[in-house]
């Protein structure tokens, strides 16, 4: 299968890759669905479970804050201005897929792209000063050296050596590189846009192999987006993630719930519910 679409260069005789397939996103999405599978089948053969060590929290907290407000909004509205820049964008990546103009308001899907393009890349940046201010433990998102025992724990898992796994700390390896995948297909999807953006205006000018470079980076970035949205949810709808999967709702998870998947040394959380007897020990 060829993933490109190739089209008769403008100053040339040469035909060369203006885009990615609609084919080749179906091949990527093919793949989270091998790996659900794989997933799956181990699963029914036994859950894995966790080790028994790993520091308890203190005594007397009911509930945990997992997500802030402010950490719930930005998740959700990140899928939000994904769903609308992947609508938007297929309507001229495959002109007449979707119908157009914009209805009821009458807006061109291009300027609909670049409005929600504008929201993704001022999102992201406002995201990511507010946790670098210090609104987020760089530790519960960035590698550190118990990931690769949980990596390896978990490796052995799938391959059937064995069905324990360490606690681990607000975020698990795999959620560390789901992160970090998003941060690349991020900056990937804002410069290509920029530079199409300003070609698109008028405002600066590409020759037509740094156009379609530029494109073809972009389409990556949205196939890739694609696919790790995908596994995302496959991921958070197991049932053993559910009580957790709920946190993103209501921003809180129990302390069974903590006690059973983490370590109190690699995350400790503000507690948001406590037993009357923890209220007195606390002075309140």
């Amino acid at each position: 299968m060829n993933p490109f679409q190739y089209a008769k260069s403008f100053f040339s005789d040469d035909y060369l890759p203006q885009q990615l397939t609609w084919a080749f996103a179906l091949f990527l999405l093919s793949l989270v669905v091998m790996m659900a599978g794989v997933v799956l089948m181990r699963r029914a053969l036994g859950e894995p479970r966790r080790s028994a060590t790993g520091a308890h929290p203190p005594q007397g907290i009911t509930a945990f804050e997992r997500y802030e407000k402010m950490g719930r909004f930005w998740h959700w509205s990140l899928f939000g201005m994904l769903l609308a820049l992947w609508i938007s964008g297929a309507a001229f990546f495959a002109p007449g897929s979707i119908p157009g103009p914009v209805p009821l308001l009458g807006l061109s899907w291009l300027f609909v792209h670049l409005a929600f393009a504008v929201l993704f890349t001022v999102g992201t940046v406002v995201h990511s000063v507010h946790g670098f201010l210090g609104h987020l433990d760089p530790r519960s998102v960035w590698f550190d050296r118990h990931d690769w025992h949980e990596l390896v724990a978990n490796a052995r898992y799938y391959l059937g050596l064995g069905s324990e796994v360490p606690k681990g700390g607000k975020f698990g390896v795999w959620n560390k590189v789901f992160h970090t995948a998003l941060i690349v297909l991020a900056l990937i999807m804002i410069v290509s846009g920029i530079f199409l953006s300003l070609d698109t205006l008028g405002w600066a000018e590409l020759d037509q192999n740094g156009q379609r470079r530029q494109r073809l980076l972009h389409d990556l970035g949205s196939y890739g987006f694609l696919v790790l949205i995908a596994a995302h949810v496959f991921w958070q709808l197991l049932k053993r993630r559910r009580p957790q999967l709920k946190s993103i709702f209501t921003g809180t998870i129990s302390a069974d719930t903590f006690t059973a998947n983490h370590d109190w040394e690699r995350w400790q959380p503000h507690s948001v519910s406590e037993t009357a007897d923890a209220k007195v020990d606390h002075g309140q």
